[in-house]
């Protein structure tokens, strides 16, 4: 397709010939023509720029204003007084013959109860695992653990401990990936990402083509998408700001798919959203149920709408991602996509990692023991957690 500016060239040039008629000055009057023809094609260029930036701010700015609220919530929560609940655990806390020397509840709200004590030990044998944990799940009915544990100071026996809700749920990952003819430089990247307490990221990026510039491509997308996610703005936006920033950044293509998971570990959950990425499977109970999206890779498009794919979990559940080099390079007659479903139907174990390198051996093989493509397996098995001690009874719950 001629792009306005190439057609504005062409008339251009269309239109000299003519000028031979009309003018005894032709070349200056066209040397003049092309200057103020490029200048008005830059000028249209910057204009564009300022949009898309303007656009780009925008989405910046409601993700950030989402995170301020957010933040906004939980300090006031953290302003809200739990007198009560105080003089519960205090009260608790002496009955176990135990020395209080500072307590701070932060939230008691269920599945997110957060607090930090200091007590004072002669000698300590493990008690914030063994005692007050066990005892803090019965109080608030739901499983507490010790997400911290600072000596701070050995000698004079003080010990600071962060009790908070133990997620509900716990993943287990594996990966696998291989570049194309055995190079050093995959054209794949992955990440995996804890966000906050009850959140986690799977992600892989896969860069047009291979080699090194392929890798910068899946590299820098997924450093983008990293640092976004981190600093608390929704995935949404975080994908379309990426899409923004690549297109602002530089005047080279820069393509890349975005295979990215968003799981909750509370509910359970997962937020699919794929953008120009591959099929992903989910392996339950023996079947195999495939989880699609449609989404051109970030870069193409100046602007596009991300389609998210929301999918429950179970415990047990085994999520199975892979970049497009896994299912393009198989050398068989039945379908891809239905080979490796087939393969996933087979296993015989539930261990990621087992089931991560099995299936990029297979992969290898059906091509004859060569690599065509940059690949990667990653997966994700999702299982309750297991408090390492169980509560006991208390005569007083809240």
């Amino acid at each position: 397709m001629q792009s306005i500016e190439d057609h504005d060239v062409s008339q251009l040039n269309l239109n000299v010939g003519k000028l031979k008629n009309f003018c005894i000055k032709q070349d200056q009057m066209v040397d003049q023509m092309r200057y103020e023809l490029s200048f008005y094609q830059a000028n249209k260029r910057l204009k564009q720029q300022v949009k898309e930036s303007r656009k780009f701010v925008s989405e910046q700015l409601n993700g950030v204003s989402e995170v301020m609220n957010n933040f906004a919530k939980e300090i006031l929560k953290e302003r809200q007084e739990h007198d009560w609940q105080e003089e519960e655990v205090k009260r608790l806390i002496q009955q176990l013959n135990l020395s209080l020397d500072r307590l701070e509840l932060y939230s008691i709200d269920q599945g997110n109860v957060d607090m930090e004590m200091t007590l004072h030990f002669n000698e300590y044998h493990g008690e914030g695992e063994k005692l007050i944990a066990p005892m803090l799940s019965e109080l608030f009915g739901e499983s507490i653990v010790v997400e911290s544990e600072d000596p701070v100071d050995a000698r004079s026996g003080y010990r600071t401990f962060n009790f908070a809700s133990i997620k509900r749920y716990q993943l287990d990952t594996g990966v696998a990936h291989a570049a194309k003819n055995g190079n050093f430089l995959s054209g794949d990247s992955y990440v995996m990402l804890e966000l906050g307490k009850s959140r986690y990221a799977v992600a892989i990026s896969d860069g047009m083509g291979n080699g090194e510039r392929a890798y910068l491509e899946s590299s820098e997308t997924l450093k983008l998408l990293k640092q976004i996610l981190q600093s608390g703005i929704n995935e949404r936006v975080a994908i379309q700001s990426i899409n923004s920033i690549l297109s602002l950044r530089t005047s080279d293509e820069i393509y890349a798919t975005l295979d990215l998971a968003i799981i909750d570990l509370q509910e359970p959950r997962a937020n699919f959203l794929k953008i120009g990425a591959s099929i992903s499977y989910i392996i339950r109970s023996g079947s195999v149920y495939p989880v699609e999206g449609s989404n051109v890779p970030i870069g193409i498009l100046d602007e596009f709408d991300v389609e998210p794919v929301n999918e429950s979990l179970k415990d047990g559940d085994i999520l199975v991602m892979v970049s497009d080099g896994v299912l393009e390079t198989t050398r068989l007659e039945e379908n891809r996509e239905v080979w490796l479903k087939r393969k996933l139907k087979e296993l015989e174990t539930e261990n990621p990692q087992e089931i991560a390198d099995i299936i990029l051996e297979e992969v290898v093989r059906s091509n004859h023991n060569q690599i065509l493509d940059d690949m990667t397996v990653l997966v994700t098995r999702i299982e309750k957690s297991k408090p390492k001690w169980a509560s006991f009874a208390y005569p007083k719950s809240v």
